[in-house]
């Protein structure tokens, strides 16, 4: 797992600092910069374009982490496997948007009463769909290529900057609403052109097929494949977001308020982003070559390290996140709907303490019964949603999601166990749970202090992080990662 920690390590590390810079944004500069509603329109525009652009390139992200490694050699310009990417790329565009313009009229039928100035900005949608879902193929292929820095760069930290500065423009009436609309979908304009320029860069492609070795792997195989993991990929990404397309319905405002506390607990799962981006590659590799037993290991030491770190997070974020608002001085609608943020939080830390079991289950042979599960928990999702948010409004939307995350990763832990009989839990895993569950109540029942809320936010942080890995160390729940960051101590200390 060398180039897996790696590059692990420097996309861990590019995301945090990105979602520093988001949090900056999030929390301090567009909830006093722009109105509810048109913080509300920028994420449901971006939302739903992400949702729609999945389903455009047919499925390409998968085919290339499956297939890219038969196809890759840098002498032979990897057989012009670019050639195939590209003609399915803009068959998937064309379809896509011919279908978006075909049911336009109905889509914004739901969104035209309560959320008007989405419907207003719609036509902005296909442009919109095509960056996004150029970004995901072009990013795929760098992950293909184990580059998986300068894309992380590029979108965690350089889009996120960007927005800053447009929203100060657009706050400063430098640019209008439709100009500021313009430029947010140009930082992914750019986002893209940079990304393509890597690749010519740093990698020889060729738009010319190898007949040979095409017709060993098929491209109606592969789109057969592509098309079966377009659907897994569209339910999944559907999964995170059908409750905000659903709430948009009823308010922009709520948009506004429920992607901030998306944002606040998506801090939980960026160990696990951060490793697959470069896991996906090596697990497609290893089914490529029937090493299951190196696929078992990422799996177990994915769990292990990701329930441990993800728990620190989820405590972390449940201490500090109400103190983290008023610091920011969040308007009365964030801080009133402040628990949205600890129901959402639970279901990241489902996802993230079930390690990459979703590549396991899609790049192996059984990808068609994965898709199906991924599909009937969609739908059951929709239905959550559909009976939550009319009753419990956004508190509605975070349950559906939280229950969602357990239902899809229940869904694909007894699959895997099933098909691999690979189980990554160990006793030690019901220890960290409980240590979680401990000390998130000591974080709830420990009194605050009479004073000002960066002093309780440091001081109700340190307490039960301290707590937390004190009782980690001690349980020896984890000794390699003390021992290792105890080399580091000593080699620095040498040096």
């Amino acid at each position: 797992m060398g180039v897996i920690k790696r590059q692990g390590i420097k996309n861990t590390i590019i995301t945090y600092i990105g979602i520093m810079i988001g949090a900056f944004n999030i929390i301090f500069i567009q909830p006093k910069l722009l109105t509810p509603e048109e913080l509300g329109l920028t994420r449901l525009l971006y939302d739903f374009s992400y949702i729609i652009g999945i389903a455009i390139p047919l499925g390409l992200p998968n085919i290339i982490v499956k297939y890219f490694p038969f196809f890759k050699d840098p002498q032979k310009k990897h057989n012009g496997f670019a050639g195939f990417i590209l003609a399915i790329f803009f068959i998937g565009f064309v379809i896509s948007t011919l279908c978006l313009l075909f049911f336009r009229p109905v889509i914004t039928g739901y969104y035209i009463e309560k959320s008007g100035l989405f419907v207003s900005y719609f036509s902005f949608i296909i442009p919109f769909t095509f960056i996004v879902s150029a970004i995901t193929v072009t990013t795929a292929y760098c992950q293909s290529l184990f580059k998986s820095t300068i894309p992380s760069f590029l979108n965690d930290i350089c889009l996120r900057l960007g927005t800053i500065l447009i929203t100060v423009l657009y706050f400063n009436k430098l640019i209008s609403l439709d100009t500021y609309v313009y430029f947010f979908i140009s930082l992914y304009a750019i986002e893209l052109v940079i990304i393509i320029g890597y690749i010519l860069l740093v990698d020889k492609i060729s738009f010319l097929p190898n007949k040979e070795l095409f017709k060993k792997f098929p491209g109606s195989k592969m789109l057969k494949f592509g098309l079966l993991l377009c659907l897994a990929s569209f339910a999944s990404i559907a999964l995170r977001k059908i409750d905000v397309l659903f709430l948009g319905t009823t308010s922009l405002e709520l948009v506004a308020v429920y992607t901030t506390a998306i944002f606040i607990a998506s801090f939980i799962e960026v160990p696990l982003g951060a490793l697959e981006r470069i896991s996906h590659t090596k697990i497609a590799d290893n089914f490529a070559n029937d090493n299951f037993v190196e696929i078992e290991k990422i799996y177990k030491d994915s769990v292990k390290y990701l329930l441990l770190i993800g728990g620190l997070l989820f405590i972390g974020i449940n201490a500090c996140t109400k103190y983290v608002y008023q610091i920011g001085h969040l308007p009365d609608t964030y801080l009133k709907c402040i628990d949205v943020v600890y129901i959402v939080g639970i279901g990241a830390l489902i996802n993230i303490s079930t390690g990459v079991n979703s590549a396991i289950m899609f790049y192996s042979k059984h990808y068609i019964l994965g898709t199906i599960f991924l599909v009937i928990t969609l739908v059951i999702t929709v239905i959550l949603n559909l009976a939550l948010i009319p009753i419990y409004g956004i508190y509605g939307a975070a349950i559906a999601s939280a229950l969602a995350s357990f239902i899809f990763n229940f869904v694909k832990f007894f699959f895997i166990y099933q098909k691999f009989k690979f189980q990554p839990y160990t006793l030690k895993s019901l220890y960290i749970l409980l240590l979680i569950i401990a000390c998130s109540l000591v974080s709830y029942f420990l009194p605050e202090l009479n004073l000002n809320a960066f002093i309780n936010l440091l001081y109700k942080g340190v307490v039960v992080s301290l707590l937390y890995i004190i009782v980690v160390y001690q349980l020896k729940l984890a000794p390699e990662l003390f021992e290792m960051l105890q080399a580091k101590f000593n080699k620095t200390k040498a040096e």
